[in-house]
């Protein structure tokens, strides 16, 4: 009730024991207005009764007009461990001078126990209870608490004391929330058949210690399972819910499934779900994983990895793959008319043919062993492959060929193929024909060696052969004449000369120098001999001779030899030398100056000659003509000694004349 009704009643009992007092005090007084036998008394009592009534009423209005209103939020949310404030505001009405604000907590035994009260000069926590170290009060009353815990999820009293204007109390229910720990995922680590006829245990998701407690579903490629804990022969849940000392929550969830083939790749995962303060759902998702399955085989493919065409002496590779698991045996075979031929394979699945021919073209089977697959289902598949191939070159003539020089040969290569083939005949690298015969008209020395027809299929590249046929030039030896030093400059010089021979059968060489060791080098069609010997004047005269004969008959070539004296000017001395070397430059230009200055007068007397101004002796008066002074004949000369130096420089006709001289 409120407290001004109840204040109210206490003052409409009063009024009415009020009321009732004169009847009270006529039955009670006796003869002389006496009062229960004293005198006077009545007549007191009497003339006060009216003062009463209009006391109490009066105090009737001010009760009622006298009210504490306290507020407090309806629910307060903390994290665990984290701090939490609860408000405690209040109005009171003709506020009194002192007041007091309490809290209070129904305690494990469902009593009522005070925690904490302050008023306008004091604070005090009470002691001895659960909350003696953990709260405190504001100077807004607010209960502060620290260290929230699941056990402080409870209803907190806020109660104001407020003398003659009464009490007032809020009531708030303290909500602590604690986000749950995912453990890792226990999943069935053994392998699950397909074929069991009820749901075998995936795995099992927990979550620890969380408030209040989560939930947890089950996903598939990211789909919830519509899992319930009804058992079911394809899916159900076992889900079990532990409250730990700390108060805290426990769950733990196991999902039973009934796996198909198709779950092979599926993957897996729980989600965790969870309520925080402000009615945010949290959540988090476990590692997904994948089950072991096994399933029976329901399709083979055999197939060829390796790339087209095939031919001869590749390596073949074929994989047999079945899609059951475990992965199944495999059996191979070689199909023939009479009988299967099985081949050994040392891989799973996979079976090589190294270097294979063109035998080795037909069809190859593999066996799955799956017993576990239905009878309708073909465990056995074929494959066929095709090598293709070059048989070997046929040569004519083979191997070696033998002509006379100047003869002529016709050498002709065949051969057969699994496709068109193209033959071309080469010698050394270098192309001769491109096709299958070659021709070698009037044949030389130089036609002899090893000749190669080459064999190819356009259409399979890498696929080729070849054979070589040695072409023997036979015949009277041939001499080519090296280059060598025909003279020398002194007597006694030695000189190192060179016979290179052709011919066969390989001729014998002999040189026409006795006491000489000649050095010997052959090669397929030629042998070449080289000697040293000193220039003597008998060699001079009877040459050096190099003669080569076969069973064909001989071929003689002779070197001759000559003295030649050096032309080489004496040497000057060091010194000489150097000075030479130092006037070089300045010599020239003088001589260069010299011959300037005299075609300068040379010029200058000619004119004047032709002007008549210039009186040259008895001849002055004969002309210079063209013929007479050729330009070519003009000769000019320097001379040393100073006797002469006053002689003419200019001739006409000729130097030593007695001509018109200046």
């Amino acid at each position: 009730l409120d407290h001004c009704t109840v204040v109210s009643g206490f003052v409409n009992l009063a009024c009415r024991l009020l009321s009732s007092f004169p009847s009270f005090l006529a039955a009670h007084s006796g003869p002389g207005r006496y009062l229960f036998g004293f005198p006077r008394l009545a007549g007191a009592m009497a003339r006060t009764s009216g003062f009463v009534r209009w006391w109490i009423l009066l105090l009737r209005l001010t009760v009622c007009f006298a009210e504490v209103v306290v507020s407090v939020p309806e629910v307060v949310e903390a994290e665990l461990r984290s701090n939490a404030v609860i408000p405690c505001t209040h109005t009171i009405t003709d506020r009194p001078a002192n007041y007091s604000v309490q809290w209070f907590i129904t305690d494990k035994n469902g009593e009522r126990r005070r925690i904490a009260y302050r008023d306008k000069t004091s604070t005090s926590i009470d002691p001895n209870t659960e909350y003696t170290k953990k709260v405190s009060i504001d100077q807004d009353f607010s209960l502060k608490i620290t260290g929230m815990e699941v056990t402080d999820e409870r209803v907190f009293y806020c109660q104001v004391v407020a003398g003659s204007a009464g009490n007032g109390e809020g009531m708030t229910s303290l909500k602590v929330y604690a986000p749950p720990e995912l453990q890792e995922v226990k999943k069935n680590e053994g392998i699950l058949s397909v074929t069991e006829s009820k749901a075998s245990e995936i795995g099992t998701c927990v979550g620890k210690n969380g408030n209040p407690p989560p939930t947890i579903t089950w996903y598939k490629n990211g789909v919830l399972l519509p899992a319930t804990t009804e058992h079911k022969d394809d899916m159900y849940l076992v889900s079990r819910t532990v409250k730990e000392a700390s108060g805290l929550s426990s769950v733990s969830s196991t999902l039973y499934l009934k796996p198909t083939k198709q779950d092979k790749d599926a993957e897996f995962y729980c989600k965790l779900q969870y309520m925080m303060p402000q009615g945010r759902m949290e959540s988090k998702d476990s590692k997904r994983f994948s089950l072991k399955l096994h399933y029976y085989t329901e399709n083979v493919n055999f197939e060829l990895l390796s790339s087209l065409p095939i031919k001869e002496g590749d390596n073949v590779t074929l994989r047999c793959q079945a899609d059951g698991y475990p992965p199944p045996l495999y059996d191979f075979f070689r199909v023939t008319v009479n009988r299967n031929e099985e081949i050994k394979s040392n891989q799973e699945g996979l079976l090589v043919l190294e270097h294979v021919t063109k035998e080795s073209s037909g069809t190859y089977q593999c066996m799955t062993l799956d017993f576990d697959s239905p009878s309708e289902i073909e465990l056995v598949k074929n494959v066929d492959i095709f090598v293709d191939y070059l048989d070997p070159l046929v040569l004519q003539p083979s191997k070696v060929a033998i002509m006379d020089v100047g003869g002529d040969l016709k050498i002709s290569c065949s051969v057969h193929g699994s496709k068109p083939v193209e033959l071309t005949w080469k010698k050394g690298g270098k192309l001769l024909s491109s096709s299958g015969t070659l021709s070698l008209a009037s044949v030389t020395y130089h036609s002899a060696g090893l000749y190669t027809c080459e064999a190819s299929i356009p259409e399979v590249p890498g696929l080729h052969r070849s054979e070589t046929v040695d072409v023997i030039v036979q015949g009277k030896p041939k001499i080519e004449e090296k280059h060598y030093k025909n003279h020398v400059s002194t007597e006694g010089e030695k000189v190192t000369l060179t016979c290179l021979v052709y011919g066969h059968p390989n001729p014998e060489i002999f040189w026409g120098v006795p006491g000489v060791q000649p050095s010997v080098n052959h090669s397929r069609n030629w042998i070449m001999s080289t000697v040293t010997v000193e220039v003597t004047q008998k060699l001079i005269q009877s040459g050096v001779s190099c003669s080569a004969s076969n069973s064909y008959g001989t071929t003689q070539h002779s070197f001759h030899l000559s003295i030649v004296p050096s032309t080489t000017a004496p040497s000057l001395s060091p010194a000489a030398g150097n000075q030479q070397q130092g006037g070089s430059s300045t010599a020239v230009i003088a001589v260069i100056v010299c011959v300037v200055v005299l075609l300068l007068l040379v010029a200058l007397f000619y004119f004047l000659q032709k002007k008549g101004k210039l009186h040259c002796g008895k001849s002055e008066k004969k002309s210079l003509t063209h013929k007479e002074a050729n330009t070519n004949e003009i000769a000019v000369e320097m001379k040393t000694d100073k006797q002469h130096e006053h002689r003419g420089l200019l001739v006409s006709g000729g130097g030593g004349h007695s001509g018109n001289q200046c």
